[in-house]
């Protein structure tokens, strides 16, 4: 014992790597065999060029009997505009390119008839919270993190940011112009991304920045005073608001009147 110790305690650290790599690609292996709809994806080389091409793209921890796949390409532009009704896929959407994105870098495969991406350094912003002990409203985390992807975003040409509903921590009118001044400075700084709102005023910046934002929505159709939802996503800013529904729904109706 004392011997085939002296003689291979060298390279026994080599071979608790060597059994790290085979576990984690056997636990690839048993994720492609446990799923074999998902197909591998394509890793692009250029961050800076390449883009962004889904098809049938769903998220993998829904149930395959509930899951809407949906296709995106973002060879005409640089920021997705995600306007659209309340809930109606929008920040499930985000979750989707990220969790599918993850995947893809750490060689699995993905919740897709096809993907290819390069190698984005990710960046999110979602279900930003408040911190009592210490001392942090939500407005302040909000400012916290969007100030960590502004200084990724400028240093960082390869990042690619998901942002889902900025600045819901203030008043509608501060929310508004600072959600509109945050994308103009993103796209200023040669930003990638996506951005989820229910801004719907913010559509207005595709005509500013044509070729670098591109409005994208999910809406509703409405029988009978019932929402259908479709989770599927289109082209153009949203048009179909639901806010007023749900809140008849427990009870409380809207003067629409009012101005």
């Amino acid at each position: 014992m004392f011997d085939w110790k002296n003689k291979y305690e060298n390279e026994i650290l080599n071979s608790f790597d060597t059994l790290a790599k085979v576990e984690a690609v056997t636990s690839l292996a048993i994720w492609k065999r446990n799923h074999s709809s998902y197909s591998y994806p394509v890793i692009l080389d250029n961050p800076l060029e390449n883009k962004i091409d889904a098809q049938g793209l769903y998220h993998p921890l829904i149930p395959s009997s509930q899951v809407v796949a949906n296709d995106y390409s973002s060879i005409d532009h640089r920021v997705a505009l995600v306007t659209g009704s309340n809930m109606a896929g929008k920040s499930t959407f985000l979750r989707t390119v990220g969790i599918n994105a993850i995947l893809a870098y750490a060689g699995a495969a993905v919740a897709a008839t096809s993907f290819q991406l390069p190698i984005y350094k990710l960046i999110s912003y979602m279900r930003i919270k408040d911190n009592l002990n210490e001392s942090t409203s939500t407005f302040k985390a909000e400012l916290n993190r969007m100030k960590f992807i502004l200084d990724t975003v400028s240093v960082h040409s390869d990042s690619f940011f998901l942002i889902d509903e900025m600045l819901r921590g203030t008043n509608s009118v501060d929310k508004y112009l600072g959600s509109r001044a945050i994308i103009k400075k993103l796209v200023r700084l040669d930003g990638k991304g996506m951005v989820a709102t229910h801004d719907l005023q913010l559509s207005s910046l595709q005509e500013e920045f044509p070729g670098d934002i591109k409005n994208y929505h999910f809406d509703i159709r409405v029988d009978a005073g019932q929402m259908l939802f479709d989770y599927k996503l289109k082209i153009g800013e949203c048009k179909i608001f639901n806010a007023s529904l749900l809140l008849k729904g427990i009870g409380v109706d809207i003067d629409e009147n009012m101005e």
